[in-house]
């Protein structure tokens, strides 16, 4: 898979042109990735790499009909994390950062899963923390609606041992009791399979690490939700692009627009989701 290795005087990064997926991310300061890749990741044209940050689009989770024309079931997660972009911009700015830009456009293949004009634009920028800012743009002549997430898999040292702070007092829909609404009091801590979708959200998370002794912050802004996934022993034993040991080594902390958060886009208008990942 083509990819772009960026190493500048304040981080290093590894990004797939496949998928527009940032692969690596890594301060000079800092000896151990922010980004997780399973050993048995799929590199392949039509798989989706387990690691790094994926994105979700224009569907977050499981699609809700079948392709009209085959009548399969339609991409998890949508269809850009399997395809290839284009690389736009590859530079060095003057105060020795580097941006990235990557784009993904309508095809006559994406109208046949997706029957819609626009334009995705995925800016990358490497410093002393990583911003990601993914750009919908509505390019045809009828609105649509979209759900998105920046699925970022975080390397930590032991997953039972990290703290999640930033969604205390919040609600969120239990994907693994049926989407049953539940309420966070305190910091989120994982002894279980999890995967939730938090709403009623502050745009500020802390993911406490205390096995490599960092703390990082994960700043946001344009989305409605945040989900924290992580499969626990279980799945990681069901999932052939996991290591049974995998779970202990990543969360998933994911901005996001999802469960009835739909975005509406007009036409000639956009829409951006953003992160911004940091060590504190």
């Amino acid at each position: 898979m083509p990819c772009i290795q960026v190493n500048n005087a304040k981080a290093s990064a590894l990004i797939s042109i496949y998928a527009g997926q940032v692969l690596s991310f890594k301060p000079v300061n800092q000896t151990e990735d922010f980004m997780f890749i399973s050993e048995n990741a799929y590199f392949a044209e039509g798989k989706a790499a387990k690691g790094g940050v994926p994105i979700c689009w224009p569907w977050f989770g499981a699609a809700t009909e079948l392709d009209h024309i085959t009548q399969e079931k339609k991409p998890d997660h949508g269809f850009v994390r399997t395809r290839f972009w284009s690389v736009v911009t590859a530079e060095m700015l003057d105060n020795g950062d580097t941006k990235i830009v990557l784009e993904i456009s309508d095809t006559e293949e994406t109208r046949k899963i997706w029957p819609y004009s626009f334009n995705l634009i995925l800016e990358i920028l490497i410093s002393d923390s990583l911003t990601l800012q993914l750009t919908t743009r509505n390019t045809g002549k009828q609105p649509f609606s979209i759900t998105e997430a920046l699925h970022t898999y975080l390397n930590v040292g032991d997953v039972t041992q990290v703290e999640v702070l930033g969604l205390e007092n919040t609600e969120y829909l239990d994907k693994n009791s049926g989407f049953a609404k539940a309420y966070q009091a305190g910091v989120v801590k994982i002894f279980e399979p999890t995967d939730r979708i938090h709403s009623a959200i502050t745009h500020q998370l802390i993911l406490a690490d205390p096995d490599f002794n960092r703390k990082i912050k994960i700043s946001s802004s344009g989305n409605q939700n945040v989900v924290v996934w992580n499969p626990w022993i279980e799945g990681a034993t069901t999932v052939q692009d996991l290591d049974k040991d995998d779970y202990k080594r990543f969360i998933c902390l994911e901005v996001a627009n999802a469960a009835g958060h739909d975005v509406e886009i007009k036409p000639n208008c956009e829409s951006r989701l953003k992160a911004n990942y940091s060590v504190i």
